[in-house]
């Protein structure tokens, strides 16, 4: 037989080389790129986290909305009417926008109202010239005159009390409300404010304090004997 062969077997490949990798390398834009090696444990975590540019455009996406948004609320207000993505007339979510326009408008109303009687009641503290009566905060909405004391009835010193409570933005409580109300209308105070009023105003707005002291007390009553309900 001849001795020559056409197989040429290769050496024995030893357990230290291995003629090709064992695992599949990782290119740099897989999940594994996003692990945090430097505290062990925690790389199951980490996984789930978004890449950065993701992040990124998620932030984007909510500025546009936020600028797209603003846009249709100005041209809204300006008198226009929105229109869907086929150029149909939107009424819809043009009279939405409408209505929240016009809540937005009466709460300002409302904490406007409040701010000015808040603000009037702090310059009038801080100053010692003579008052009338037209001079006194008044907790209405609109002022008396001094030949109209009658004007000081529960249901219209409540409502002008409690109308800005009602605002989305408010924090302040009905008892918290009645409570300031009534030290800033407590006798002993407001003696300090009938010894700086002219001598022809002073009955009636000594008149208006006990009215408004008065209703401010039964109030109180109310939401004292409410509570006690609960």
């Amino acid at each position: 037989m001849s001795t020559k062969g056409y197989f040429a077997f290769p050496p024995p490949i030893s357990g230290t080389s291995r003629p090709y990798p064992t695992s599949i390398p990782q290119s740099p834009d897989t999940k594994e790129a996003f692990v945090d090696k430097s505290t062990p444990g925690k790389g199951d975590e980490t996984r789930s986290e978004k890449p950065p540019h993701d992040e990124e455009r998620i932030n984007r996406l909510h500025k546009e909305r936020e600028l797209r948004e603003m846009s249709e609320i100005e041209w809204v207000r300006g008198g226009g009417v929105l229109r869907d993505a086929q150029g149909r007339r939107d009424k819809s979510r043009t009279e939405r926008i409408r209505a929240e326009l016009k809540l937005q408008e009466e709460e300002k109303t409302k904490m406007d109202r409040w701010r000015d009687y808040d603000e009037r009641w702090k310059a009038l503290a801080a100053s010692d010239k003579a008052l009338s009566f037209a001079d006194i905060p008044w907790p209405l909405r609109t002022a008396p005159s001094p030949r109209d004391t009658g004007a000081f009835t529960l249901p219209a010193i409540s409502e002008f009390l409690f109308e800005s409570l009602s605002v989305r933005s408010n924090a302040v409580t009905r008892k918290s409300r009645i409570r300031g109300s009534i030290l800033r209308w407590h006798p002993d105070k407001s003696s300090l404010v009938v010894g700086r009023v002219v001598a022809e105003d002073v009955d009636a707005v000594r008149e208006g304090i006990h009215a408004v002291f008065h209703c401010l007390k039964r109030l109180q009553d109310d939401e004292r004997d409410n509570n006690n309900t609960v």
